[in-house]
């Protein structure tokens, strides 16, 4: 699949090789960031072993982290960290659907079209919440941010979905481009670079993108929600997320339901083994693989699996990060 000629000539070396690899025999627990439809808030649940099946609603079932901006309802949770893993933050789409006269529509025309961001430098306190606005004025919304941390050059990639107005539509009432996945840099998530396309098909709107490193320098899978089917499809690439080939795997990850909001990560003890949860539009199905290139993603079967958990990220621990958060919020 071609990318866009814009994005194409952007960092053409650039392979995000200098990352700590998701599968590491230091890391010792499962980090949960999600939210629900109920409660529009940071919710944790951090697991009870070295195990992806089985996890502790943290902070007495109740948020972490509740917003006081912009929509005041935080959805698509996401947590990052530098290289140091001594500064992480918590991004969120701005948006909470249990507003008075919520629309669809309207959100994704007039939608927010800045994220959310909290900031720690150890997992047990957070600064904000901020609300920091990354898309142009022609964006109808900015939703589903991810990001990546480059060691080469010491920032941020940050990634989400949006769809654009004509300029001189600044009242967003006509037809918008389909969605697609916009990115900007940041080393603090407070001053952003200017937005650009990162993937924009003609034929197919694209939101909730996930990515994770197979473990090899450039060597990547990414998730995408193609809008029109309601499906989650996997693409793979060896040349870096900025490559302009990226090799379809066939069909679509369950293509039998909908599904949303992917999220992707190696098992902390069984090399070579991959879970993948998806969003069925009430809560995330486990699914795994052996086989992360060729897909054949299968249902886990996890008893005891927590229920309601929608569209948020998993972040490997290690023993002292487990310790830090159990003991703030356990």
């Amino acid at each position: 699949m071609k990318l866009p000629t814009l994005l194409a000539t952007f960092l053409p070396s650039f392979t995000l090789s200098s990352i700590l690899p998701r599968q590491d025999p230091e890391f010792a627990g499962y980090l949960i960031s999600t939210f629900s439809d109920p409660i529009p808030a940071v919710q944790w649940h951090l697991s009870t072993s070295n195990s992806p099946s089985s996890f502790t609603f943290l902070n007495n079932a109740t948020p972490i982290l509740t917003s006081t901006v912009g929509t005041g309802g935080v959805r698509d949770i996401f947590l990052t960290t530098d290289g140091d893993r001594k500064r992480w933050f918590l991004l969120a789409t701005d948006l909470d659907i249990n507003a008075e006269g919520f629309s669809w529509d309207e959100v994704t025309r007039r939608g927010s079209r800045g994220l959310v961001v909290w900031e720690s430098g150890d997992l047990g306190g957070w600064e904000g919440p901020r609300l920091v606005t990354v898309e142009d004025p022609t964006a109808g919304m900015a939703w589903a941010p991810s990001a990546v941390w480059d060691a080469d050059t010491q920032q941020f990639f940050v990634f989400w979905s949006s769809r654009h107005y004509a300029e001189d539509d600044v009242e967003h009432v006509g037809n918008a481009t389909l969605d697609r996945i916009r990115f900007a840099t940041t080393t603090d998530f407070v001053s952003f670079s200017e937005p650009r396309d990162y993937l924009a098909l003609e034929d197919t709107p694209l939101i909730d993108q996930e990515f994770v490193n197979l473990g090899r320098p450039g060597h990547w899978a990414r998730f995408l929600k193609n809008e029109t089917v309601n499906q989650v499809y996997q693409e793979t690439t060896t040349e870096g997320l900025f490559s302009s080939e990226w090799e379809r795997v066939k069909g679509y990850v369950r293509p039998e339901s909908p599904r949303e909001g992917t999220v992707v990560f190696g098992d902390n003890a069984e090399e070579g083994l991959w879970h993948l949860w998806v969003d069925d539009y009430t809560e995330y199905v486990p699914y795994q693989t052996r086989d992360v290139l060729g897909g054949g993603w299968m249902e886990s079967g996890y008893e005891g699996f927590p229920r309601g958990l929608k569209h948020g990220c998993v972040t490997p621990l290690t023993a002292e990060e487990v310790e830090v958060v159990r003991g703030r919020y356990g």
